[in-house]
């Protein structure tokens, strides 16, 4: 099952930390917005999608998110505070899921390799994606696009709400690559969402 933060967890301390928890984040709402779009019809997870989503190779899917997510901050030289503009999409591919289709072997290179952070998922994909056998190959080339269609589903969905630095060709009336959008604007979304689910709730239970 995916992992749930739970309140009595010590917010993240770093760039690192933030990044894990954004690409849990990420993953989950790609999940439900699968769920969403196929209400009505019976909605089941293919044995690909559970595999790559909730089941044994999620690990690697969030953590290739994460590390493009690091690779963006590193190159924008963002510090803890400013983390949540790193931009998952922007114009000239400069976000994070421009790494994702360019440089994602180089993002995971740059990620840290501490031993409680995933560092069994970074040596796995460092080693299946030069491996010359095709069966490894294939598992690099399945977290590789799962990762880049959970950054691409979501902020394809989100509205760009984020105040903040964003790319100085960001246009607001072109596609979502076009108008920067940030971490922040999926978690300003989240919010929102949650607390709509909430009031509902409430107003739910007075009736």
């Amino acid at each position: 099952m995916p992992h749930t933060p739970s309140i009595l967890e010590p917010p993240p301390q770093t760039v690192w930390e933030c990044c894990l928890v954004w690409a849990d984040l990420l993953i989950r709402r790609h999940t439900e917005v699968l769920e969403q779009s196929r209400q009505g019809q019976h909605f089941k997870f293919s044995e690909e999608e559970t595999a790559l989503y909730v089941g044994l190779d999620r690990h690697l899917v969030s953590f290739l998110i994460a590390a493009a997510l690091h690779e963006r901050t590193l190159r924008l030289e963002l510090a803890l505070a400013d983390a949540v503009f790193v931009p998952l999409a922007a114009p000239h591919e400069e976000g994070a899921t421009g790494t994702l289709r360019r440089s994602p072997y180089s993002a995971l290179e740059l990620s840290p390799d501490l031993e409680d952070q995933g560092r069994s998922s970074r040596t796995l994909l460092l080693r299946e994606a030069l491996s010359p056998h095709p069966d490894n190959r294939l598992l690099w080339e399945r977290v590789r696009t799962a990762a880049l269609d959970v950054v691409d589903s979501v902020v394809a969905r989100t509205p760009a709400r984020h105040t903040g630095p964003r790319h100085p060709e960001v246009r607001g009336e072109g596609p979502y690559w076009e108008r920067g959008i940030t971490i922040g604007d999926v978690i300003l979304g989240e919010h929102r969402r949650l607390e709509l689910e909430r009031l509902a709730e409430f107003y739910g239970e007075g009736v």
